[in-house]
């Protein structure tokens, strides 16, 4: 249990800072690292990705509170967007989450690296300079909220891998799309949480501690550390040029790619 609490730390420290940074909830290495990780305290092979997915939305609640709290502080979070997608987001959320919980981990394995795959082709066409300039409209707003909600619930992510991308490609810039990403992921991963914890919660085989498929000394110890990193980098950001930030969220999504398909 030691081995896995300083592990837990580590996972915390390093998602924490790319959260903050990247305006993502820390799910895309939270989640991959957790279906190792949860082996360890018991968790059976059937439930293993749905307690990931769980597991990492209720990491995220916090780690985005603190990260959205310090763009918030820096000017990044664009109130009048985040109104319209965040409910919305929290919704769809809930309810597909209700639903991938239910399926097998192989398949929601393979959700999960092919969404991957989408987000970093996706950051890597936004550093090209739009030849037209678009516009977020509250249409668009909305059903891009909902199918960010969607594939944010089968990726057990905070959505900023899909938020961030949608917002820059609508002229916001990429500063502030970080920063109003930040705050949405919190809802959205408040919603996924309470949605696994029902969709889990008749379920036999849980490890102690838990609450349907959230494990809360896994949720206690990448916290613990991930608080205080995510506030490091979002004031990184302000710090950074756009051009560095896209390219660099760019390469951090690839890199997760591959790994996913590598394993």
């Amino acid at each position: 249990m030691l081995t896995f609490f300083l592990v837990c730390l580590l996972v915390g420290a390093i998602a924490g800072f790319l959260a903050g940074l990247f305006g993502i909830g820390g799910g895309l290495i939270i989640v991959p690292i957790l279906v190792y990780l949860l082996p360890m305290v018991g968790v059976p092979e059937p439930m293993l990705m749905a307690a990931a997915l769980g597991t990492s939305f209720a990491t995220i609640v916090i780690t985005g509170f603190s990260s959205a709290q310090r763009h918030n502080k820096l000017g990044n979070v664009v109130w009048p967007v985040v109104k319209i997608i965040g409910p919305v987001i929290m919704i769809s959320t809930f309810i597909s989450g209700l639903f991938i919980g239910k399926l097998p981990k192989d398949i929601s394995s393979k959700i999960f690296a092919c969404l991957v795959v989408y987000m970093a082709i996706k950051m890597i066409l936004s550093i090209k300079p739009q030849t037209v300039e678009r516009v977020l409209t509250k249409t668009a707003a909305v059903v891009g909220g909902v199918l960010i909600g969607i594939a944010s619930s089968a990726a057990g992510i905070g959505g900023g891998g899909f938020i961030v991308p949608f917002l820059n490609s609508r002229g916001i810039d990429i500063k502030k799309a970080i920063g109003s990403s930040a705050f949405c992921g919190m809802l959205l991963a408040t919603s996924g949480m309470l949605s696994f914890i029902i969709g889990g919660w008749n379920v036999e085989g849980m490890p102690p501690y838990s609450l349907g498929y959230v494990y809360f000394p896994a949720v206690f110890g990448i916290t613990l550390s991930s608080f205080f990193t995510s506030k490091l980098g979002a004031s990184a950001v302000s710090k950074l040029p756009v051009p560095v930030l896209k390219k660099a969220f760019a390469i951090f999504l690839i890199c997760i790619a591959i790994n996913m398909f590598i394993r």
